[in-house]
C-alpha cells in the first residue's frame, strides 16, 4: 500500500509527494505549526505529524519564497501556451483537423482558468457536473497542474483562484506510519536545518547592520512581531567571533561578500541618520548584485518632531536621516525616563552626509527597556506599542521579496529545459 503525504486547502487534498516530505513543502511551514491530530482510524496513522496556518501566514511566506501572486498568473498562462503548442504540433504530425484538447485550449484563458479551477479546490461533494472538456481535464487534474504538480508556485495560484480557503495543512503521518520519515523529530525546523545546497529561495534570508544591538532588536522583534516568519531569516551576530561593527564595517561587510559573488540572499540595515544615510548612498554607488538588498530604516512620526539636545540647548527637530537610529524605534516606554523622552544628542557634522549626526541619550538603557518590556508582550500587544518596528520588518519583507520571484522564475525557466530535454 502506498503511503504519501498530503497538502490541504481546507478539507481538499490537492497535491501529493512520497517517500518524503518534498523541500518546498518543508520550507513553507515552521514547527510552530505543528498541531496534535488524532488517528482517523484503525488503518491510518500516527497522529502529530500534522502542520497547519492560516492563509495570511501562508501567502506571506510564498512571498518570501519568491512565489508572488504576478509570477504564478504568468506561470499558467506560460503553461496553458505550452500545452496549446504541444498539441498543435501532434495535430501537424497527425494531420488530424479537429482535436478536442486542441480545441478547448484555444479558448482557454489565464482568467478563464483561475474562474475554474475553484471549482476544483472545494469538497468534492460541493462540485458542479462537468460541463465540458475543459472541467473534465480539471477534475481529472491535468489542466489544474499541467507540469507543476505539487510545485508552490502552483499552489500560490490554487490560492488566488479560491479566496474562500483559509487554512492550508501538510499532512506527513502517512510517512510515518509506514516508517519513511521519523515522527518525534521535527521536519519544518528552518533554524536548525541545512539549507546551505538548497535552491536559494528556500534558504532563509540574512539580515546584517550596523551592529551587534541593532541585530540583536531585529532578531528579538522578530520572534514577536511576526513569528510566523522568523524562521525565515537569520542574523549575522557579531559577538560570537567578535566581529567588529560600525557602518563602515557593513560597507565592508558588503563589498567582501559582493566581491566573493556569495550565492546569498542578504538584507543590510542602514540606521536612519546621518552616518547611516551616506553609508547607504556610498553602497547603492557600487552597484551590488541583485540578491543583496539595502534597507533603510523608515522615516517615523515620531522623529519629525523629535527632543535634541546640543549646543545651544534644548530644540525639537526633524531627527529622520539625521539621528534616528534603531533605538527610536524601540517604543516610546523604552524612550521615556521620569515622563519624557530621552532626547537625541547631537555628536558632530558628517562631511560625507553634509549633516549633524546624532544619537538618543542612554542608548543602553533604551535597549535594556526594550527587552524587558517585549519579553512578555504577546504579538497583538507587541504590535501596537511597536509601530515604529512593525514598519521596519514590513520594509524588510517588501525588499526582500523581489530577488526571490527572480529566482523562482529562473528555477522554474531550468526545470523547463531539463523537461524538454527529457
Amino acid at each position: 500500500m502506498g503511503r504519501y503525504c498530503y497538502l490541504y486547502l481546507d478539507d481538499v487534498a490537492v497535491c501529493s509527494a512520497r517517500p518524503f516530505v518534498p523541500d518546498e513543502w518543508r520550507a513553507v511551514f515552521q514547527e510552530t505549526d505543528r498541531v496534535e491530530v488524532g488517528q482517523e482510524s484503525e488503518e491510518t496513522v500516527t497522529a502529530g505529524m500534522v502542520y497547519e496556518t492560516v492563509r495570511d501566514t501562508f501567502i506571506a511566506r510564498l512571498e518570501l519564497l519568491g512565489c508572488s501572486e504576478r509570477l504564478a498568473r504568468e506561470r499558467v498562462r506560460d503553461q496553458i501556451a505550452k500545452a496549446r503548442i504541444w498539441w498543435e504540433s501532434r495535430a501537424e504530425e497527425t494531420g488530424e483537423t479537429a482535436i478536442p484538447e486542441l480545441t478547448a485550449l484555444r479558448s482557454l484563458t489565464t482568467a478563464e482558468w483561475y474562474a475554474r479551477v475553484q471549482k476544483w479546490t472545494g469538497p468534492p461533494q460541493d462540485r458542479p457536473k462537468a460541463e465540458d472538456l475543459i472541467d473534465r481535464k480539471m477534475e481529472d487534474e491535468d489542466w489544474v497542474w499541467f507540469d507543476d504538480y505539487g510545485l508552490l508556485i502552483r499552489v500560490r495560484a490554487l490560492l488566488d483562484a479560491s479566496p474562500d480557503v483559509s487554512r492550508i495543512r501538510l499532512d506527513a503521518r502517512e510517512l510515518v506510519d509506514s516508517e519513511w520519515i521519523d515522527g518525534e523529530g521535527p521536519i519544518c525546523d528552518r533554524s536548525t536545518e541545512d539549507w546551505t545546497n538548497a535552491m536559494l529561495p528556500l534558504a532563509p534570508i540574512m539580515v546584517l547592520a550596523e551592529g551587534k544591538s541593532d541585530i540583536r532588536v531585529l532578531e528579538k522583534s522578530l520572534a514577536v512581531l511576526f513569528p510566523d516568519r522568523r524562521e525565515y531569516f537569520t542574523f549575522f551576530r557579531h559577538d560570537e567571533l567578535g566581529v567588529e561593527g560600525g557602518t563602515s564595517f557593513l560597507v565592508k561587510m558588503l563589498k567582501a561578500f559582493a566581491t566573493a559573488r556569495a550565492p546569498l540572499r542578504l538584507v543590510a540595515v542602514f540606521d536612519n541618520d546621518a552616518a547611516g544615510m551616506a553609508a547607504l548612498r556610498e553602497c547603492r554607488d557600487l552597484v551590488l548584485p541583485s540578491n543583496f538588498a539595502l534597507v533603510p530604516l523608515p522615516d517615523i512620526e515620531l522623529g519629525r518632531r523629535y527632543p535634541t539636545l546640543g549646543p545651544t540647548g534644548k530644540h525639537f527637530s526633524d531627527v529622520n536621516g539625521r539621528g534616528a537610529g534603531i533605538e527610536l524605534y524601540l517604543g516610546t516606554q523604552a524612550l521615556s525616563v521620569n515622563g519624557e523622552l530621552r532626547p537625541v544628542r547631537w555628536t558632530g557634522y558628517d562631511k560625507r552626509a553634509n549633516a549633524y549626526q546624532g544619537e538618543v541619550a542612554g542608548k543602553g538603557n533604551v535597549q535594556r527597556a526594550f527587552e524587558e518590556a517585549i519579553r512578555d508582550m504577546s504579538e497583538e500587544e507587541a504590535r501596537s506599542a511597536l509601530p515604529e518596528l512593525v514598519s521596519v520588518w514590513e520594509r524588510i519583507f517588501a525588499a526582500a521579496s523581489p530577488w526571490a520571484e527572480g529566482v523562482q522564475r529562473h528555477a522554474l525557466r531550468q526545470q523547463d529545459l531539463m523537461d524538454v530535454e527529457i
